[in-house]
């Protein structure tokens, strides 16, 4: 299928058998065939949203090789397994592919043979961009924030090496850059990959901070817990001491930074009630009260765990996974893989003393707020990845909290929605030419969202595209 003109095929993830390609390193074939050489690159880097992917292709033929088209492709796809299923169930989902224009090809033969014992060197820029285009994802949604965070780019997900992102086998995200020499032949109508190559980024996009969620309509039973009471008591089989009622607010936006190495605190707060079983504040008197203040049961500890779950599917996701709707458009029940950190001690401090609150009934109760700071770990074993949700992948985080109350040291456990960004910042490609001392001008045009050819239909065998069979996900 041509490249030279863009096309936009419907937004249908791609079925399609694993196939074991060349490596991902940078020479696929050895001295002879095609070696990416990215600018700057180095194993560890990570891109993110506006980053230069710039460079060259190297090609060497081991005969005269004659071409159609040399095709060099910034490719994203996303792959799922489903194991559930009485046949193994996979698919493929091309969201993302970038082809370079053809005025960048001037350095090959016209005669469009490539000779043996020549060298090639074709160059490259991309740039990581900010969003999908809408032709990425048209199936149907059940609310236009659904849409929103469909074209908003997935990061790399199962591609960080020895550390651990909580991603299970089963789901994969990849980016790299794709080159392929495209031969036409009798027996088909299709071009012909005859020497490929790819050399694989990771991914990190920056994201905006979303709205605070309405979990009280739009949470699944269970998923996320703002408030909790308990009736506390001394011991076991003592009497009750009164009702205690805290009230979580949802925290704002942890922020990583753009090589995932730091990460901002978690800054949380935190409403207490306390009511007495005995007696209510209305019967008392203000000097009791304040005689009474100091019984107030007492926050002895809070511990949180991050709990980072991965939502996948073989079909189309077309509704938020983590929280309950009215109308079923995931095509069947996301399946989700969860990863559970150590519990860790959270600092808290009140600046304030139990004080009495008083309702429009007549009683009283006790209140005290709290405020608390997490700091989430990070290491060189794992990973933070930022919230997504994507068409057939998406990852939430919830921060479990346990607050040890009272005398009897009663636990009450609070599920918060967490969300992780990245921080942006990062200096885009105009920046970045200019800041180079001498570098000579080049009338290069960048690829853009109308050179895009995407596909993305159903097939058995093989992925209908011009991106390299070694670009399949292998899993």
């Amino acid at each position: 299928m041509p490249c030279s003109k863009a096309r936009a095929a419907p937004a249908v993830p791609v079925r399609a058998k694993a196939h074991r390609g060349p490596s991902n390193g940078p020479f696929c074939d050895g001295p002879v065939g095609i070696e990416i050489r990215i600018t700057n690159h180095y194993s560890t880097k990570i891109y993110t949203t506006g980053s230069p992917v710039t460079g060259e292709a190297i090609i060497r033929v081991p005969r005269d090789t004659y071409f159609d088209r040399v095709a060099i492709q910034f490719v994203g796809v996303a792959a799922t397994r489903n194991y559930m299923t009485p046949e193994i169930d996979k698919v493929l989902h091309h969201f993302l592919l970038l082809d370079m224009p053809l005025k960048e090809m001037t350095r090959l033969p016209s005669d469009k043979f490539l000779r043996a014992g020549e060298t090639y060197a074709v160059p490259f820029d991309f740039v990581v961009p900010e969003s999908l285009p809408i032709g990425s994802c048209r199936q149907r949604c059940e609310h236009p924030s659904v849409r929103e965070h469909h074209l908003r780019l997935p990061p790399s997900l199962g591609a960080w090496g020895d550390r651990d992102d909580a991603c299970p086998e089963t789901s994969r995200v990849q980016y790299s850059v794709a080159v392929s020499i495209l031969q036409k032949t009798v027996f088909s109508s299709e071009p012909v990959s005859v020497l490929r190559c790819r050399h694989e980024v990771n991914v990190l996009p920056v994201y905006p901070e979303d709205a605070p969620l309405d979990v009280r309509l739009g949470d699944k039973k269970g998923e996320y817990k703002l408030t909790s009471t308990k009736v506390l008591r001394k011991s076991l089989v003592s009497r009750k001491l009164g009702t205690m009622t805290v009230e979580a607010a949802q925290p704002g936006a942890v922020v990583l930074s753009a090589d995932a190495r730091d990460a901002s605190q978690v800054k949380m707060s935190f409403s207490l009630r306390f009511t007495p079983v005995e007696r209510l504040a209305a019967n008392l008197n203000t000097d009791d009260l304040l005689h009474d203040a100091t019984a107030c049961p007492s926050v002895q500890s809070i511990t949180a765990k991050l709990i980072a779950k991965t939502y996948y599917n073989t079909t189309h996701m077309g509704a938020f996974p983590d929280r309950d709707r009215r109308h079923e458009l995931n095509f069947g029940a996301s399946l989700y893989y969860s990863d559970t950190s150590r519990a860790k001690d959270v600092q808290f401090s009140s600046t304030q003393e139990w004080r009495v609150l008083k309702y429009a009934d007549g009683s009283s109760a006790w209140a005290l707020d709290l405020d608390a700071v997490l700091q989430l770990p990070l290491d060189q074993k794992k990973i933070l990845l930022p919230s997504f949700y994507s068409c057939i992948l998406s990852r939430t985080y919830t921060l479990r909290l346990n607050l040890t109350v009272g005398p009897g040291r009663n636990n009450i456990t609070l599920s918060l929605p967490l969300q992780i960004i990245v921080e942006g910042g990062m200096p885009t490609v105009s920046q970045v030419l200019s800041g180079v001392a001498g570098l000579r001008q080049r009338d290069v045009a960048l690829p853009k969202y109308k050179d895009h050819f995407f596909a993305q239909r159903c097939y058995e065998d093989e992925v209908d595209t011009h991106v390299p069979a070694a670009n399949v996900i292998i899993m």
